[in-house]
């Protein structure tokens, strides 16, 4: 049986949880797109490295 105070019991619930997620987001999302830079930077220098590798010993690059 529902009750006026059971379904604003739940209706606070899901604000709440909706809230929580919506703050997650605002503080995970910047923190994601600088590490996605990062990981950009890191991917090309490890690409250049790679290629001055093979380029230097005058043979195919071992596989890792």
């Amino acid at each position: 049986m529902s009750t006026s105070t059971d379904s604003g019991t739940t209706f606070w619930k899901v604000l709440g949880i909706i809230a929580v997620v919506l703050i997650a987001l605002a503080v995970i999302g910047p923190l994601l797109k600088g590490l996605f830079w990062i990981a950009l930077i890191a991917l090309a220098l490890y690409g250049g490295y790679m290629l001055f590798r093979s380029k230097s010993k005058g043979n195919h690059p071992t596989p890792l």
